[in-house]
């Protein structure tokens, strides 16, 4: 449905993936069992729903991907903060993590309020 190309949020989405990447390299899982594993598998899924959902064949589908896409930001940024807590990833990544989050949180917001405002404005159409 979507070219992937042309998806500025998606890129975003893999720059904050190599940034949690980055920083979650130094953390010890000792220190901080399955933090790291669940801190990757939630970033990991922001862009992969992303690049999922551009690929369905409604707007309504993309737009429950671009959900899901959003629900496993609030998860990173909820994993973000326990690292931050806890001291398992030093401030300056944590920052620059945290920084590219809001970008992208920012961006997905406004694509999924288009989306659903076209659905609103395609489905009030119908009904007249």
């Amino acid at each position: 449905m979507n070219d992937l190309r042309n998806l500025k949020v998606l890129d975003a989405a893999h720059l904050l993936a190599a940034h949690v990447h980055t920083a979650a390299a130094a953390l010890d899982g000792r220190a901080s069992p399955g933090l790291r594993s669940q801190l990757l598998r939630a970033v990991n899924s922001v862009p992969a729903n992303i690049a999922e959902g551009a690929r369905q064949n409604s707007r309504p589908q993309f737009l429950r991907y671009l959900r899901i896409a959003r629900a496993s930001l609030d998860e990173t940024s909820a994993h973000l903060r326990v690292a931050a807590d806890v001291g398992a990833i030093r401030t300056p990544e944590i920052w620059q993590c945290r920084s590219t989050l809001a970008v992208v949180a920012s961006m997905l917001h406004r694509l999924i309020e288009s989306i659903e405002e076209h659905e609103s404005r395609m489905g009030s159409q119908v009904a007249s």
